[in-house]
């Protein structure tokens, strides 16, 4: 009878050591995640920390003779965090419009605390939905710009910039724009 207790106890003591185990094990692969995170920004080329009028940053870009019409994202990209970001890519969203697909541009993988140049200009190429028409009222119209990004993990962050001086010109997130809507 002693025996069938002291079975039970050490059957149900390792049970625990191993929740326990569990528990620990994935509480220290979440601070581990977090410890090596990448978090993107974009940069204007008047800095973050001076004052800045933010539609300024996007600008239409026109050749006279070239019917390819495209956006510059006058701006640097910097990674603050302390993991690189990989499968970085620039996003931009207009309020007058929501061409599918969005217009984005792949931007080269940023190391922590690297950054590209700043200013530099991102060609966002625009799909054939917006008219000649279109492209003089964009820059004037509500718009965000979402970079998208990975860590070494597998998951998916954003930072959102908006061109709407009452929101905050950075905020961070996890998961793809379209979850955010």
């Amino acid at each position: 009878m002693w025996n069938s207790i002291f079975e039970a106890l050490t059957a149900f003591g390792t049970v625990a050591m191993a929740v326990t185990t569990w528990v620990v094990i994935r509480q220290n692969r979440q601070e581990h995640q977090d410890a090596i995170r990448p978090i993107c920004e974009l940069v204007p080329d008047k800095g973050l920390a001076g004052p800045f009028i933010r539609c300024d940053i996007v600008q239409l870009h026109e050749e006279p003779n070239d019917p390819t019409k495209f956006y510059h994202v006058t701006c640097g990209v910097k990674n603050i965090g302390n993991g690189p970001a990989m499968n970085l890519r620039l996003v931009m969203r207009f309020s007058i419009s929501n061409p599918v697909p969005l217009p984005q541009v792949e931007i080269q993988m940023l190391g922590a605390n690297q950054s590209l140049p700043s200013p530099i200009k991102v060609p966002v190429f625009l799909s054939v939905n917006f008219n000649g028409t279109s492209y003089p009222i964009a820059p004037g119209e509500g718009w965000e710009l979402w970079l998208i990004y990975e860590d070494v993990f597998g998951n998916v962050f954003h930072t959102r910039h908006t061109k709407n001086p009452q929101q905050p010109w950075v905020t961070h997130g996890k998961g793809d724009m379209n979850l955010h809507d």
